[in-house]
């Protein structure tokens, strides 16, 4: 954003923009790529995480609970077909990411 200057947002305040229409209408079209890719890429993180979610949340069942811990918990409790079950959603909410990642680089090109 501060490569791109603020010419743009002082045009829109001049001809009388509000504040929330320049954001819609100059800002957000403007970062739109850099947030979409920053999304993902947090998604993606938050879905891999285990070990410093488990350390720091104290591991409780029912309060600080993502899919990786609740695999966890469901495999050590010897219930396979479940922990296979919300892996299997892992994956595909995984294949999700990488697909619309692909689509952003492919409509960005």
């Amino acid at each position: 954003m501060q490569t791109q200057g603020i010419q743009e947002e002082e045009a829109a305040a001049t001809l009388g923009a509000s504040g929330w229409r320049m954001f819609w209408r100059v800002t957000l079209p403007n970062i739109k790529w850099g947030l979409l890719y920053g999304t993902i890429i947090c998604n993606a993180r938050a879905m891999g995480e285990f070990g410093a979610v488990s350390v720091v949340s104290g591991h409780i069942r029912g309060e600080t609970n993502t899919m990786p811990l609740h695999i966890e918990i469901l495999y050590n409790e010897y219930q396979f077909s479940a922990a296979f079950a919300v892996s299997s959603l892992l994956v595909c909410v995984a294949l999700l990411t990488i697909a619309a990642k692909h689509w952003l680089t492919r409509k960005e090109d």
